[in-house]
């Protein structure tokens, strides 16, 4: 029990990289109704075009944000143009299997530019961590619980109190009656999912920074966004981002704590989503903090 204030702070980092990964899928769930199975992908492709601009061009911090806030923007509206919209109107499964095959071919893509090998954005920082009170963190560490606090921060107050976010809740709650009113949908619809984008994007270069990049990242997370959704709720955004926290504290919990003489290999640490994703599909599949709603 001695590592245990340890892994508490290692599942608040893990659990903020999952709620911004995580909140923008369940974002685009709730306005559009569509599974995007290349949510993680999209997510891995920004932190290699992040890669791309500052380790083989040169770019500073800057430039080499803009250039992913750009190639991801450009993403977002190919692949809602592309493989989502033309789909969706017929098909909730037709949307599912075109981003699926998106996530392949965005795959293969970045392995054909970039290789297979693991690529890492923290060559030439200095990572070395701070300990407090027995608990060791770094500068990169810091940087990603603090970031996703005031990230998801600036959404809540975004969806909550400007009339952007009442636009988004109205094309959310009655699609129709929004154009009624005269709320453009579709640009709505162009916002919020590259919205959803640039948060999986961003989380993609944090991971770059506390881990390493490699092309097959973007499955892993595909499933731990799913994860966190599932169990917060499909379409509950902030059910999403405590469901991410919980996915990150259980994964960190039980790889990290010995059950007797028995304990689990750090390589079973992925499983825990699929896991949780079976449970709560099981008991409560609604997910543990959906609310149900009224019916006229």
């Amino acid at each position: 029990m001695d590592i245990l204030p340890q892994l508490l702070v290692n599942a608040l980092i893990a659990g903020s990289i999952y709620a911004l990964a995580s909140s923008g899928l369940s974002l685009t769930y709730g306005l559009l109704r569509i599974l995007n199975f290349a949510h993680g992908h999209i997510m891995m492709v920004g932190a290699y075009l992040f890669y791309w601009a500052s380790a083989e061009l040169g770019f500073g911090l800057f430039g080499s944000a803009i250039i992913t806030i750009l190639g991801t923007i450009v993403l977002g509206c190919l692949t809602l143009n592309v493989f989502v919209m033309p789909f969706s109107r017929f098909s909730f499964f037709l949307a599912f299997v075109t981003t699926l095959s998106l996530s392949i071919m965005l795959e293969s893509i970045i392995s054909m530019l970039f290789g297979v090998n693991v690529k890492s954005l923290t060559t030439g920082i200095d990572i070395s961590s701070y300990e407090i009170a027995g608990i060791y963190i770094t500068p990169i560490q810091i940087v990603i619980i603090i970031s996703a606090l005031v990230l998801l921060s600036i959404l809540a107050f975004v969806i909550h109190s400007t009339s952007l976010g009442r636009r988004i809740r109205a094309v959310s709650e009655f699609r129709s009656g929004a154009e009624g009113m005269g709320i453009s949908t579709t640009k709505v619809s162009y916002l919020v999912f590259i919205v959803g984008c640039l948060l999986a994007a961003y989380a993609g270069v944090l991971v770059g920074y506390e881990t390493n990049l490699q092309p097959t990242m973007g499955n892993s997370y595909t499933i731990k966004a799913f994860a966190a959704m599932i169990l917060g709720g499909l379409g509950n955004i902030w059910g999403t981002v405590a469901g991410s926290y919980i996915l990150g504290l259980v994964e960190n919990l039980s790889i990290g704590l010995d059950f007797g003489p028995y304990s689990i290999p750090a390589g079973y640490k992925d499983a825990f989503a699929f896991v949780i994703i079976l449970v709560v599909l099981l008991f409560r599949p609604q997910g543990l903090f959906s609310r149900k709603g009224r019916v006229s």
